[in-house]
């Protein structure tokens, strides 16, 4: 797995995240946390607002609670690789629910976290989707192989 911070170091915080959490306590606390790491970050409390952002403005990496209103993680998943389909998803819940799981692999999720998980796991999955990306954009646009992982803290 890649080491967020040798990622960190070889330059690549330019990219952008948007944190998408109706819990704002939450939401709060992983904004702080990844700012604090360096990440450029804009946040939405609800997947409607998530939406209304991704339709105006473009992210690298999408970090998105899988339960929240009338719009879903599975909904910003679609609307994500709807618009981008090289944006990277990584869908965060505390229910272990296959049917979503299930359903966010189909979707072309690239990462799934179980809360409540630690910093290092999140920094590390990030890592790793952002490689991701800039291998695809470094093979003229193929898609590499996925990974899907899930942790339990």
């Amino acid at each position: 797995m890649v080491n967020a911070i040798d990622y960190q170091k070889r330059g690549h915080l330019n990219h952008t995240i948007l944190l998408v959490e109706d819990d704002c306590n939450l939401l709060e606390v992983i904004h702080e946390s990844l700012a604090d790491e360096g990440y450029r970050l804009t946040k939405a409390t609800s997947g409607e607002e998530a939406i209304a952002l991704l339709k105006t403005k473009s992210f690298d990496l999408v970090i998105t609670d899988l339960i929240m209103g009338r719009e879903n993680g599975i909904s910003v998943l679609k609307k994500v690789k709807e618009l981008n389909h090289e944006t990277q998803v990584i869908i965060m819940t505390g229910t272990i629910d296959i049917t979503f799981v299930i359903e966010a692999l189909r979707l072309d999720a690239n990462d799934y976290i179980l809360k409540p998980f630690a910093l290092n796991d999140l920094l590390d999955r990030i890592g790793s989707c952002l490689e991701k990306l800039e291998s695809t954009r470094g093979n003229g646009g193929q898609r590499c192989a996925r990974e899907f992982s899930m942790v339990i803290v």
